[in-house]
């Protein structure tokens, strides 16, 4: 009896541990619970509170797509004066010029350093009708059919491998010209022509002048006449750099201005008191021959000599600049839109120099 006593009165202190040790959780639940009621706990899947939200980088802002751009020479030309007794000009930086006469008669020429590229003016020059009477009459050279086109190949006969012109017009000032001299105008052309000499290897021109035809004066059979061939032009280049550096050219015959000397002695010899007019104040209608030029065979002349150079020509769309790149560029660059290939008329454009890579 003591027996059952003693266990009963165990599993009576002992349910009462128990009891003891529930209430105590109970109350610690409960003030958890208030606690939580305040500040909830974070669900499994959220942020600690004492952890720092996850940072998104942003996409970059896209950079501009640029490349190794060479300039060429004919877009950043430096301009220095040029002084004589007879007249004036402006030539880029470098240029030679040379010349020789006086108001009765006079050339000049400017040309680059290599003599590639250049310019040059003759008064007038003269020919013998008769070529039995050439060296009678003081002059260097006879023609018997007289034409332009015929002076400058014969001008070029003995210094060039070849000259061919491709393209000839009569320039729009024909009547102005015509209607200035008191002579029988015979023929006044522009010439675009193509050649190849020592000095620039394979090139190409634009040659003009007007010839004038003097009345025969025939005494025991010789024709003592002559022809007068006036304003004569020419401006060359390598094959393909005429159109990139007919701006220069251009600028320089317009900058071309005679010195009071020379008025006063060209007023004194012509007795007149008018004011001689540069024969290359206005190169605008000889340079038709050159703009008229067939583009088909110009678009085809430049796409063999990209082809030969290993080039491929590329438009700037963000600054309206043509440059010859090297072959596989557009690959490199991958997709963009700024560099893109030219157009079949573009070629006829020139280009503003060179993309590297």
């Amino acid at each position: 009896m003591k027996k059952l006593t003693a266990i009963t009165l165990a599993l009576l202190l002992l349910a009462g541990f128990l009891t003891g040790c529930n209430s105590q959780d109970t109350n610690g639940s409960q003030q958890a619970a208030e606690q939580n009621s305040t500040n909830p706990a974070p669900a499994q899947n959220d942020t600690p509170v004492d952890t720092p939200p996850e940072v998104i980088p942003t996409a970059a802002a896209p950079q501009p797509v640029e490349a190794a751009v060479r300039p060429a020479e004919w877009t950043q030309v430096s301009w220095q004066p040029y002084t004589s007794a007879y007249f004036t000009l402006q030539v880029p930086e470098g240029w030679q010029v040379d010349w020789n006469g006086n108001a009765q008669g006079m050339w000049w020429k400017a040309t680059s350093p290599d003599g590639k590229i250049g310019i040059y003016n003759l008064d007038h020059d003269y020919a013998a009708k008769d070529p039995a009477m050439t060296q009678t009459l003081g002059f260097q050279k006879a023609m018997t059919d007289a034409s332009v086109q015929g002076y400058f190949e014969m001008i070029y006969a003995d210094t060039a491998d070849y000259f061919t012109v491709q393209n000839a017009c009569v320039p729009s000032n024909y009547s102005l010209v015509q209607s200035s001299v008191n002579k029988t105008l015979k023929d006044y052309q522009a010439l675009y022509a193509t050649f190849r000499d020592a000095t620039v290897g394979e090139g190409e021109g634009i040659y003009s002048a007007a010839l004038f035809d003097h009345d025969d004066i025939i005494i025991r059979g010789a024709n003592y006449a002559n022809w007068e061939i006036d304003a004569i032009l020419s401006q060359w280049a390598p094959l393909g750099q005429l159109v990139n550096w007919q701006p220069v050219l251009a600028q320089i015959a317009q900058s071309f201005a005679y010195t009071d000397y020379y008025i006063q002695e060209w007023q004194g010899w012509m007795n007149t008191s008018t004011t001689p007019s540069p024969s290359v104040s206005d190169t605008d209608p000889v340079l038709q021959a050159f703009e008229e030029r067939s583009e088909a065979d110009t678009v085809l002349q430049e796409k063999r000599s990209d082809m030969l150079e290993e080039y491929e020509r590329v438009y700037d769309n963000d600054t309206g600049k043509i440059y010859r790149a090297y072959n596989g560029f557009l690959d490199d660059m991958g997709d963009q839109s700024r560099y893109t290939p030219i157009t079949d008329n573009q070629y006829t454009q020139g280009y503003d120099g060179w993309i590297d890579k």
